[in-house]
């Protein structure tokens, strides 16, 4: 058993969610409200390492009304800021490590196990499937996936999500992070999904879709 698992993230044009030097400012207001609103909706949302690293986001509810959910965060590495501020603002925050040991990450698991409202996975397979079986175990029953480009990959690349909601931003970045951003699968084998809205945002420049995994 797993929970059920939305994507959701603001692209450009081409396909790309950061240019080359990190930007990813892609939102407009309204996108904002929309992102915040789902996250208001779900019991946890889920980033990648570098996501932390690159954009030390807080992941809690700013443009909507509600609870905060769980913040997820994948590091194979624990190579993290333990000051980050996923680790010192509320709401909890779970982390998903490898149970391989070394000096680095020791010290920074033992720095993050100081800290309230944290805690530290070690799994042996940290594939998404995994990930999300452990989380269905402590009582989430909906997550929503917020990148980076990396995790979304993982996560459609073993098929365990349930939706993609993206929006289109009116940018053309030309080279950065792609959406998906892995190794690929073979043309004739990538997943085909079923669109099932489209929505033109309020600001007038931008799209909204909402995909459905075809079972």
């Amino acid at each position: 058993m797993r929970p059920y698992i939305i994507i959701f993230s603001t692209i450009t044009i081409d396909g790309k969610l950061a240019a080359k030097d990190h930007y990813s400012e892609l939102s407009c207001s309204a996108d904002k409200r929309r992102q915040h609103i789902l996250r208001s909706e779900v019991d946890a949302v889920l980033v990648g390492a570098e996501t932390v690293r690159i954009d030390n986001p807080r992941l809690t509810l700013k443009y909507a009304k509600g609870k905060n959910p769980i913040r997820v965060v994948i590091s194979s590495s624990l190579n993290l800021n333990p000051d980050s501020n996923i680790f010192t603002t509320p709401p909890a925050t779970i982390v998903y490590t490898s149970n391989q040991i070394n000096e680095l990450k020791k010290k920074n698991l033992e720095e993050l196990k100081r800290k309230p409202g944290i805690t530290i996975v070690l799994l042996e397979n940290l594939s998404p499937c995994n990930i999300m079986a452990d989380l269905y175990r402590r009582g989430v029953r909906k997550v929503m996936i917020e990148g980076g480009g990396k995790t979304i990959w993982n996560f459609v690349k073993y098929g365990c999500f349930d939706e993609i909601r993206v929006t289109i931003s009116p940018r053309i970045f030309g080279n950065g992070t792609s959406f998906a951003n892995g190794e690929g699968f073979e043309g004739a084998r990538s997943p085909i999904l079923k669109l099932v809205d489209v929505k033109l945002c309020e600001c007038g420049q931008e799209v909204h879709l909402i995909y459905k995994k075809i079972t």
